[in-house]
Parts: C-alpha cells; structure tokens; sequence
C-alpha cells in the first residue's frame, strides 16, 4: 500500500514516541564516562536523542538538547558532571527531539548548527511537515552557523563539527568528532536501533544521500572509535558498517526493481526479501522503500 508523500513527516512519530506523550514524563539522563573531557547522555526513558558533553579546563559543550522539556534533566546531568554554565549547544540536526531546548539554553549558551539548522528552525518546523504554533523565541535559533565545517579548539582537543557532502537524515546533518578522546556523535545519519532510518524528505533528505554519507563516516573512524549514535546505545565500527550495509543493499534492491519500471506500489507490495525481517525498527518497510524510491 502506498504511503502518501505528504505523510511522511507524520512519520516520525514511529521513531520515537509522541512529543506531546513525552513532555509528560520526566526523563532523567543516564551518564557514561568515555574519555577523560568526553561523556555519553542518554535520557531514560529513551523518548529523545543521546547527548554528548565535553567537560573541562575550557568549560562545557553539549551535543543536542533533546525535547523541549528536557532541559532541567540536561542541567542536572550536566552539573554532576562538572558545575558552571554551558558553554556551547551544537545541534546535530534540527529535529525537535535533538533541538527541542535551544531556546532554554540559546541565552546563555553560544548555539552551532549548519546553516540550514538555523533555517528550518525559523521557519517553525519541528520535524517534516510539522510546524510549532507561532513563532521561535530568537534564543533558539543558533548563533553560530557554517555550511562543511567548524572546528572548536576546546578542552585539550580539536572538536570538528562537520557537515557531510550530501543531504542524508536531513538537509543540515552534523557529525560531531572529538578527535583527542576518539569518540563521535552522528546524529540521526546513524541509529542503532536495528531497524531502518527516517528519511526528512520534506526538506530534501535522501536516502542516497544517507548511503553515501556512511560510506563517508566509514573511512573517517578506526576501529577503537566510539560512536554516539542519534538513538540507540553506544556503538563501534562494526555496528555503523551493519547499519549501512542495510541501507546500501535495500538500496540496490529498489533502484534495481524501478529501472525494471516497476511502480512504488509494485516494489511496496512485493517487499524486501526475508532476510531483512529482522529489522525491527520504528519506520515500517514500506515507508523505507518509499524513502528509497523517492530518493533514486
């Protein structure tokens, strides 16, 4: 059954659970030390993105700040780490469950994004079709922003925000990379969930896109890298070469399928092969292969 092309923001309800349900529980952040300046956030119960914060002699940076109410648990979080203000927000993507905070923490903390963050905040987008009601508080669109690269010297290491070649997850994906401690966040380009990605294709995300950025992410990591993923627990490279080989051979299944003429329907209605039944993620295989065939 084919899925409408405008129902496709709706979608990423399946991805996590729905804002208004989530704004009802009060998460807390479980902590994870992985290097000397780097730590891993993950909100408990998992209705948000992970968090990473980089603490020392320099001050506070923190990747992604969740929901819109997420920021008393991040505060908290962050404090027992180590106390003062919070230096730097970088959102990995604009999406209200990694960027919902921006404007509790943009009045004391110095906003990074890619440009395109910074667009389709002020234009009210939450998430695909999703608008917010009225307007963004200017403290939450982000101060600082790039289009390939920014790189804060800070706590002893290099922090390279980089944005990959081709829109992916969306049309403003960040990687985070602290190159001292190793260690990488990837926003949703990468969730170890084991199931498929949730393609924004209402501000030009592509499936393709997604592909080849991983291919990317791929060469740039060794073997000892840690990776944060968007959602899911904590990772290594041999979890990012799963995800991807999953998103390359669907890939290759569909595009194959519609140079052979066949219809979105058609592809929808014969399915990927049995092997990929296991992928028990949030976003349903038919929806995936729409992600797919719209992005060829």
């Amino acid at each position: 059954m084919t899925i409408h092309p405008r129902s496709i923001g709706v979608a990423l309800a399946l991805v996590i659970v729905c804002q208004a349900n989530a704004q009802e529980v009060a998460l807390t952040q479980d902590h994870t030390q992985l290097s000397d300046t780097v730590h891993l956030l993950v909100p408990n119960p998992a209705t948000a993105g992970n968090l990473a914060v980089s603490a020392g002699e320099d001050g506070i940076l923190v990747v992604d700040d969740q929901l819109e109410t997420s920021a008393p648990s991040i505060r908290a979080a962050v404090a027992a780490i180590q106390p003062g203000r919070i230096d730097f927000i970088v959102n990995s993507h604009y999406h209200f469950d990694h960027a919902g905070s921006n404007a509790s923490f943009g009045a004391d903390s110095t906003i990074v994004a890619h440009s395109s963050v910074r667009m389709r905040l002020a234009e009210g987008r939450e998430a695909g079709a999703r608008f917010i009601q009225g307007e963004r508080p200017r403290e939450a669109l982000p101060k600082v922003t790039f289009d390939d690269r920014v790189t804060v010297h800070f706590n002893g290491e290099d922090i390279d925000i980089i944005h990959l070649a081709n829109p992916a997850h969306t049309d403003g994906d960040a990687v985070i990379f602290f190159r001292g401690s190793n260690v990488i966040h990837t926003g949703d380009q990468f969730i170890n969930l084991g199931g498929f990605p949730y393609i924004d294709r209402d501000v030009g995300g592509s499936a393709v896109g997604l592909r080849d950025n991983l291919a990317t992410l791929l060469t740039m990591i060794d073997d000892h890298t840690r990776i944060i993923p968007g959602h899911g627990p904590l990772a290594m490279k041999p979890d990012l070469k799963a995800f991807y080989n999953l998103v390359a051979d669907t890939i290759d299944l569909v595009a194959l399928q519609k140079r052979e003429g066949k219809t979105l329907t058609e592809i929808q209605e014969t399915g990927l092969p049995e092997q990929y039944d296991s992928a028990a993620g949030f976003i349903p295989e038919g929806l995936w292969i729409q992600f797919i065939f719209e992005s060829l």
